[in-house]
């Protein structure tokens, strides 16, 4: 087995979020309506984007980026105006599960004389932080730790035999009466004048 493979099933599968968080933009052309464009980095091209108004736990709009873009814009038209304030965040799936960024930066669509948004302490939280009640609940995370700690084992066992093994046919050496392999020594021959 290839050892990038045993690293990917001992640890890559549980890893609970995407980082960094994305980075969100707020711009209007012309006459236009306003728009909020959210980055993820290039190596999560393809994923699902999710805006969110402050205090909401269910986005406001999700758009899936085309294959190859890490871009997307949010068109805002006068009932998402309703909200001043958003975050984005986006979405990957990993092979086995999605998996979701923190949230970006408040970002502040119209703030008329006031900077701040409302309410000020309330922030979109996705999923629940875990704890055992919610880890009962919600079983999703089951497959992925099992598998990652299945696959730490085997690495585990394999380093075992590999070293088990190097000490027996050392072993068996030494009993044979063979001695340890060494290098000879040879020297130069000195001319003779």
């Amino acid at each position: 087995m290839r050892l990038e493979f045993l690293l990917f099933v001992a640890g890559a599968m549980a890893a609970p979020r995407l980082s960094p968080p994305p980075l969100g933009l707020l711009f209007q052309e012309d006459g236009g309506s306003p728009k909020i464009s959210c980055f993820a980095p290039q190596s999560y091209a393809g994923s699902t984007f999710e805006l969110f108004a402050t205090g909401a736990d269910v986005p406001a709009q999700s758009v899936s980026a085309n294959l190859g873009q890490h871009k997307v814009d949010f068109t805002l038209d006068g009932t998402a105006l309703a909200s001043r304030c958003y975050r984005c965040r986006y979405r990957s799936y990993n092979g086995s599960a999605w998996q979701m960024s923190a949230f970006s930066m408040e970002i502040v669509v119209n703030a008329s004389g006031d900077a701040g948004c409302h309410p000020p302490t309330a922030a979109p939280t996705g999923r629940p932080l875990p704890t055992s009640t919610t880890l009962r609940q919600d079983r999703s995370w089951l497959l992925p730790v099992a598998i990652s700690v299945a696959g730490l084992v085997l690495l585990l066992l394999a380093a075992a035999a590999v070293v088990a093994c190097r000490g027996s046919r050392r072993l068996a050496g030494r009993k044979r009466g063979t001695p340890p392999p060494s290098f000879p020594m040879t020297t130069a021959p000195t001319p003779s004048a």
